[in-house]
């Protein structure tokens, strides 16, 4: 696992933005899902398949970014969902494909889970079960979430159906698909209603192309001189604005960083201005050379590092 995928895993598995960009995805920053209800569950899917008689099962392990119980609380109706969230730096062509093998591996351990449970209860009570899924029997809803870190557009498919070769409708209609719920921070259009740190992290990575709209969006918002390490090391790692130096409290202010950063960038401005006019004046000092015989074209031109006929140009000049 590289830098940037344990820097976003530890990011977003703290359970108040967890529970912020789930509010904010799925309920436009309505508070529904309340982040000390949220629950870890191992991130591990483990599956052993039965096979046919005389054949090994199939088995399988997968493991997830994140994934977390959440209650989901609508009126006097509550209900849990378990949510998951795969951070994707570069685009995955293949990610309708994964997520549907994590979707599925969720969906199979809760079958068995449960079926343990039933037939240890048959077994007490001295009788006979086979399947140990009942037909009361109901499972939690999993939601798997793909957030996008990229500086360039996702262009990959979004759903198991994109992935596939030109169908006709009758078929299409037979045909499960999947969808990645993508959530791609450069191309989004609004920065959804989140209520933690989350608005300004997506707000200057959605602007990271555009260092004048980067600059104009810190300066206008007072909350960009003072945030935490967290969230600064990630503006740091998926933009050009360095990090700054930690101030008193423990905060960064990422505008004095973009200050920073402009002023380098007019010192390299000056800088190149001067080498420019150094090259200049060498440039000229070989032409007096040549004009006063000292030197002849093709000695003058192979110390400018200039072609005879690029050089002749200064000496017309």
């Amino acid at each position: 696992m590289g830098r940037k995928d344990i820097l976003t895993k530890k990011y977003m598995s703290d359970p108040k933005k967890f529970a912020d960009f789930f509010n904010g995805f799925i309920y436009k920053g309505k508070q529904v899902i309340d982040w000390q209800k949220l629950h870890e569950v191992d991130a591990t899917s483990l599956a052993d398949i039965p096979a046919a008689k005389g054949k090994k099962s199939f088995t399988s392990q997968k493991v997830r970014d994140i994934i977390k119980s959440a209650v989901v609380m609508k009126g006097e109706d509550n209900y849990f969902v378990l949510l998951g969230i795969e951070n994707q730096s570069d685009v995955h062509y293949a990610m309708p494909v994964r997520t549907m093998v994590y979707n599925s591996l969720t969906y199979y351990e809760q079958v068995e889970a449960i079926g343990k449970e039933r037939r240890a209860q048959v077994e007490n009570h001295g009788g006979s079960f086979l399947s140990g899924f009942t037909k009361e029997d109901r499972l939690t809803p999993v939601i798997t979430v793909t957030i996008y870190w990229g500086d360039s557009s996702w262009d990959g498919p979004t759903s198991l159906k994109e992935m596939m070769k030109p169908m006709d409708d009758e078929i299409s209609l037979m045909v499960d698909d999947c969808n990645i719920n993508l959530f791609s921070i450069i191309d989004l259009d609004v920065i959804p209603e989140f209520k933690t740190r989350l608005r300004e992290l997506f707000l200057l990575l959605n602007n990271r192309n555009d260092d004048m709209q980067m600059t104009a969006i810190m300066n206008a918002n007072e909350s960009f001189k003072c945030l935490d390490k967290d969230t600064a090391v990630l503006m740091s790692e998926f933009s050009s604005v360095k990090l700054p130096k930690e101030d008193e409290e423990g905060k960064y202010n990422m505008c004095k960083a973009v200050e920073q950063m402009k002023e380098k960038s007019k010192e390299e401005g000056r800088e190149e201005g001067r080498e420019e006019g150094r090259e200049e004046g060498f440039i000229e000092a070989l032409v007096s050379l040549v004009k006063d015989g000292i030197l002849n074209i093709e000695e003058a031109a192979k110390r400018a590092g200039l072609s005879s006929s690029e050089f002749a140009k200064y000496i017309e000049d």
